[in-house]
């Protein structure tokens, strides 16, 4: 549907702000999205769900009803493609990624996710669940009860390596896996909007450019030697790895070294810092509220007994999931999707253009007092199965929805619930007297300068 036709009625896009045009219409964005939550749920707050962001003659049309959501991700897929967050290779998450399968779109799209989709199917995640609590147990033997730790930092190093393990067989422990995280931190700012060098070109030397170009280079030369190791050992490992170096296209011709490279950055990134950020404020909320706390320990001692969780013990731990459901509606790890239309469409009642972005903002779908009741209390219970299946479609997305929707899902819930219930059961966390947790919101929530909470055995 490149062109217009007679079932698309013209309408005119929804009120909203105009930051004005020009370099003083870039300006006033870096000024207004220096805390971009804050911007957004005050737009929110003047215009309702839906309205239109106008920076330098760019139009984005944010839609936070889940009616809207649903259009754009499942009902016209086809009609976006994703936007220069993701694809720009200067500022988006292409130039760390590459050209894999978070940033790439239609036929290329296809072929990476058939590529990258048996490492995670449902049944073979599973295999991965023993490397999961194993891990969770070993981080837990280096905590010493009363210590202060920065639970951030935590969560991050377990959820690399228990990624690195499982789909790259590699153990990626301490300081072999500080280039993920230096580039995960630089993504993080970058997507922030850099503040004010952000503005400048890329090939001016600034000090975060700088940073960012010897982050991208240190993680290529560790993903890299460990695709040459794996290549030179000629095992086949069964893992995402194997599969990658073993590809062959129609042709009949392997995968480059760029594209398994662009394909395991991807998946280091994507893989552990959602989930980790998904922890942290699991954490931090059961920390917040006592009652639910308790009731999470209780299901955990009945059920374990002080071991540690396997996979046939999920099905009964319904409460642990339960909390990790409702921390992330609380935090969804990707607050904010963007996409742009690559043809005219039509979504409810608004006409967009092609070349309009739309930007669909999770967040406040999931703290709607329309969609939630009490939404910004922390109720695990709203995720019982009889309270859950009046949630209305499209309200709760934590990982995306439609074609687009994480490929990851089923090993980032099993594994935040297997972490959950090995780090519960065993300590409890806690924040310090008028402690407040501040949301960093960057490409994914995370708790700002980290999460420093003293951690205390459970006898």
């Amino acid at each position: 549907m490149s062109a217009m036709t007679p079932s698309l009625e013209r309408t005119t896009l929804p009120s909203g702000p105009d930051l004005g045009g020009g370099p003083l219409g870039m300006i006033r964005a870096v000024q207004t999205f220096s805390s971009p939550l804050q911007a957004m749920t005050d737009f929110h707050d003047q215009y309702g769900d839906t309205f239109t962001l106008s920076v330098s003659g760019i139009n984005i049309v944010v839609f936070a009803r889940p009616e809207h959501l649903h259009a754009v991700m499942v009902e016209h897929a086809a009609s976006f493609y994703k936007d220069a967050d993701y694809t720009d290779p200067d500022r988006g998450l292409a130039r760390f990624v590459g050209q894999g399968l978070l940033t790439s779109d239609g036929a290329p799209w296809k072929r990476h996710r058939k590529l990258v989709a048996p490492a995670l199917h449902a049944r073979r995640i599973m295999a991965y669940a023993d490397t999961m609590s194993e891990y969770s147990d070993a981080m837990l033997r280096d905590w010493r009860s009363g210590e202060r730790l920065d639970i951030a930092h935590e969560m991050m190093n377990l959820t690399i390596r228990i990624v690195a393990k499982s789909l790259f067989d590699v153990d990626m422990h301490g300081a072999l896996a500080e280039p993920i995280f230096n580039a995960m931190r630089e993504i993080q700012e970058m997507q922030g909007g850099g503040g004010w060098q952000g503005l400048l070109p890329t090939w001016v030397p600034t000090p975060s450019e700088l940073r960012r170009r010897k982050a991208l280079r240190e993680m290529d030369e560790l993903v890299y030697a460990i695709i040459a190791e794996r290549k030179a050992s000629g095992q086949d490992h069964g893992d995402l790895l194997s599969m990658l170096v073993a590809a062959r296209d129609e042709d009949g011709q392997p995968m480059s070294d760029r594209q398994i490279r662009d394909e395991a950055v991807t998946l280091f990134l994507a893989g552990h810092e959602t989930t980790a950020n998904a922890l942290n404020w699991t954490f931090t909320l059961l920390a917040r509220n006592p009652e639910a706390e308790a009731k999470l320990h209780e299901e955990l001692d009945r059920v374990l007994g002080g071991r540690l969780p396997t996979l046939a013990d999920l099905e009964h731990l319904p409460y642990t999931e339960r909390v990790v459901k409702e921390a992330m509606r609380l935090y969804p790890p990707a607050w904010s999707v963007g996409r742009v239309a690559i043809e005219d469409v039509q979504i409810g009642e608004y006409f967009l253009p092609k070349g309009t972005r739309a930007a669909l903002h999770i967040y406040h779908v999931h703290h709607s007092p329309a969609l939630w009741d009490n939404p910004e209390a922390f109720d695990p219970d709203r995720f019982s199965p009889e309270r859950e299946a009046s949630v209305p479609r499209y309200a709760y997305i934590p990982f995306g929805g439609g074609p687009r929707v994480c490929i990851g899902n089923h090993f980032a819930m099993m594994e935040a619930k297997l972490i959950l219930a090995t780090v519960a059961s065993r300590f409890i966390l806690r924040l310090n007297p008028g402690q407040t947790v501040e949301m960093d919101a960057g490409i994914t929530l995370n708790p700002k300068g980290g999460l420093p909470m003293t951690v205390t055995a459970r006898h």
